[in-house]
């Protein structure tokens, strides 16, 4: 009898991938032990990024990810990844993904909170999410992403997995300790942690990140943050700043994948496993990427004759009440996606605080 070939299809229904970082490879291995030939591309797709070229999460984790999916899938899929604003303005990524414009897209959902508040909470608030874990298991275990889900579809968009960053680190040009050191203070913040910084004291300001630096260098804002210590210190805040403010605002801070929804419907179902398979596996390392190299960055950032500033402990305990409050006023802005979000958070809650 004839030994038939396995496809990537008949390799999917074997079972499940085991753990987040096994995931792509297990794929990558499976798909080059049995196919003879590489296979013309049947789905040629676009993504967008809103990272600058020059940061290196640009190339290990979003450049990466479509080197992945297109050996995964033996060039079946066939992902070009385009730097920001090349197709579309960044502000408008979430249309163009929703029109079809944009096949994908990889963002920071904050950008469309005016649109859909509930994008802000699937960005990672301030004081919400402890760790990676935390992230994870509110997001899954707890199904606040079927939460997320439905919300990006009512906007065309299937939203794919989250991507995580190490955090929002605030870089200043000031040392912060105690809340009146907040107050008037201009800071570049955007999303939720917007909100809890202005109930703090601060003047929110916001302007995209190829302008950052040279705003801190200016003036026109005091203190900025973008990503964890490892994300900003690439964008070279410590050359323009002389405080890294600790603790973070937030341990975990999500970036996220995005796909048009009906051409999301027409993939076959094994693509679509394996996109989002492979978007957990760069979730996973991305994240460690960031902790692993904010680490680093901070001794090379007090080496270079930087100072750590650190938050005491009443004006951290202000700071979550003010991001509660903050949490509040979405559920009550937003009931039908941000309500049941925030419940979510609460219970979370009851367990880590």
């Amino acid at each position: 009898m004839e030994k038939k070939e396995m496809t990537r299809r008949d390799i999917l229904k074997v079972g499940t991938a085991a753990g987040l970082t096994a995931v792509a490879g297990s794929m990558l291995g499976a798909t080059k032990s049995f196919a003879q030939a590489k296979k013309a591309a049947k789905f040629k797709l676009r993504m967008q990024c809103h990272w600058p070229v020059g940061v290196g999460y640009y190339k290990f984790a979003f450049v990466e990810y479509c080197n992945r999916v297109r050996e995964a899938t033996d060039g079946e899929v066939d992902i070009t990844p385009y730097a920001p604003d090349t197709i579309v303005p960044t502000k408008d990524a979430l249309e163009a993904t929703g029109s079809g414009l944009l096949d994908m897209n990889w963002c920071w959902g904050a950008y469309w909170q005016g649109k859909m508040p509930v994008a802000s909470l699937f960005c990672g608030h301030t004081f919400v999410w402890d760790d990676f874990s935390a992230m994870y298991w509110n997001s899954y275990c707890q199904e606040a992403m079927s939460i997320y889900r439905a919300a990006y579809k009512d906007h065309g968009v299937h939203l794919l997995v989250p991507i995580g960053i190490d955090g929002i680190t605030l870089w200043s040009k000031k040392p912060l300790q105690k809340l009146s050191d907040f107050k008037g203070l201009k800071v570049r913040s955007t999303g939720l942690p917007a909100e809890t910084l202005k109930k703090a004291g601060c003047t929110p300001v916001f302007f995209p990140g190829s302008e950052l630096y040279q705003a801190l260098q200016s003036g026109v804002c005091d203190a900025a943050h973008w990503g964890a210590v490892y994300t900003g210190y690439e964008m070279k805040f410590n050359e323009v700043t002389k405080y890294i403010i600790q603790p973070d605002l937030a341990r975990v801070s999500n970036a996220e994948i995005t796909v048009n929804k009906k051409l999301w419907d027409k993939l076959p179902k094994d693509v679509q496993r394996l996109l989002e398979e492979v978007g957990m596996s760069i979730n996973y390392e991305c994240y460690s990427r960031c902790d692993y190299f904010s680490k680093v960055d901070a001794k090379k950032f007090v080496k270079e004759g930087g100072k750590i500033s650190t938050l005491d402990k009443e004006t951290l305990k202000q700071l979550q009440k003010f991001s509660d409050q903050v949490l509040d006023e979405y559920a009550k802005k937003d009931p039908k996606y941000c309500g049941p979000v925030v419940k979510k958070y609460r219970e979370m809650f009851d367990l880590v605080r």
